[in-house]
């Protein structure tokens, strides 16, 4: 609005229909506070990609390869006896989660080789079967990951896979 308007009398005009339908075509996203959103992708993907490492482990290991309860339970801010209760409670986690996922790739599994054994043989059946098998995969994988950590929390120190697999002293997570 230019001084000059308003000196002819005709006061301040209404908003033109371009401006009507503008606004109507932002107010989702004025609403929806997608900017907002937007700014918060962006700068999580800045923050994951500006990191370039994965993290640094907060638990602490000895000369001999043990969990150091005593620096691990001062860098998580707790006394040690909350400390060993929270490994408890983690090494309960890991149980249920490892069962879990074993049952559902099991589950998985059994009914991939159900529809294997019951499907008509074309080029598309054959090519969804090939690609429903890394889902199964990742089961059995997210699995044997619980199962390792259950395993390494167990015996208070860090463990290699080969000793996990070849252990003698119980494989299953418990």
């Amino acid at each position: 609005m230019s001084p000059r308007d308003e000196d002819r009398g005709g006061g301040p005009r209404p908003p033109s229909v371009l401006r009507h339908i503008g606004r109507a075509a932002f107010s989702p996203w004025r609403l929806l506070r997608i900017e907002e959103s937007v700014a918060a992708i962006r700068r999580d993907f800045h923050e994951l990609s500006a990191r370039g490492q994965a993290r640094a482990s907060r638990m602490r290991l000895d000369e001999a390869g043990a969990f150091d309860l005593d620096a691990s339970s001062f860098l998580h801010g707790e006394r040690r006896a909350a400390f060993e209760d929270t490994l408890i409670v983690r090494q309960r986690s890991t149980v249920r989660n490892a069962w879990i996922f074993l049952g559902l790739g099991a589950l998985f599994f059994l009914g991939w080789l159900y529809r294997l054994m019951t499907m008509t043989w074309t080029a598309n059946a054959t090519l969804t079967a090939l690609q429903f098998m890394p889902a199964c995969a990742v089961f059995f994988l997210l699995a044997f990951r619980f199962g390792l950590e259950n395993y390494q929390i167990r015996m208070r120190r860090k463990v290699t896979v080969m000793e996990y697999l070849s252990a003698s002293r119980g494989f299953w997570p418990r």
